[in-house]
């Protein structure tokens, strides 16, 4: 399974953004403070380190808890149309319901007939599977992985780059870097220039939160 099975595929690759937002809001502050001492910029750092953490354990959490809840859906949705296998059109109704939010329900009437008459003769025999605690589990690290992870990169010129106003250029730019990657390895299309086009689109949005962020900051 790959990141998008876990989070989904906008999600998985947007935890890294939320990372690096978070991060920006807290160093932001030292464009105020430009002679801020170094117990000062360890305790902004901190902060905000501890604060990715939460961001990330919380997600992961709500990632895992929306799995469950979508099985429980499709369990809930198998079961009521089986009690209204003697009344058509109510099982017919469950099943529109369920798809209404989906591509089927921009289709054409005959294609749309179709697929409903497919899901209701097969929908019984559907093997829905369980979400097992090892799926919670890696669920929950994956996202923290994310968050924490993309944070602890812009992180890292503040520990080698002084003084600490450098420090916060190089890591706002380390974040936009960041995020060109990230939407880069995102773009399905093996493309190469859609690959560029995704990853130079993703780093832009990136751009304009981090000087948004930076200037409410600072």
């Amino acid at each position: 399974m790959g990141l998008s099975d876990y989070l989904g595929r906008f999600w998985y690759s947007s935890e890294p953004m939320f990372g690096v937002i978070m991060v920006v809001c807290f160093t932001s502050v030292l464009r105020a403070f430009p002679d801020a001492s170094d117990q000062v910029v360890r305790t902004i750092l901190i902060s905000a380190l501890f604060c990715c953490i939460a961001w990330g354990l919380v997600d992961g959490i709500f990632y895992a808890w929306e799995a469950h809840y979508e099985l429980e859906k499709k369990k809930k949705l198998q079961a009521q149309a089986h009690k209204a296998q003697g009344d058509p059109k109510n099982a017919r109704e469950l099943v529109e319901d369920d798809l209404g939010d989906t591509i089927v329900d921009l289709m054409d009437e005959k294609d749309k007939e179709q697929i409903y008459q497919i899901i209701e003769k097969n929908v019984f025999g559907v093997d829905l599977g369980s979400v097992s605690i090892k799926e919670d589990i890696l669920t929950v690290l994956i996202a923290f992985s994310l968050v924490v992870g993309s944070s602890i990169i812009v992180m890292l010129p503040f520990l080698w780059i002084s003084p600490a106003t450098a420090a916060l250029k190089v890591s706002n730019i380390a974040g936009i870097l960041l995020l060109f990657v990230m939407g880069f390895w995102r773009e399905e299309d093996t493309r190469f220039t859609k690959k560029l086009i995704t990853g130079g689109f993703t780093a832009l949005v990136a751009l304009i939160i981090t000087l948004v962020t930076v200037y409410l900051g600072g």
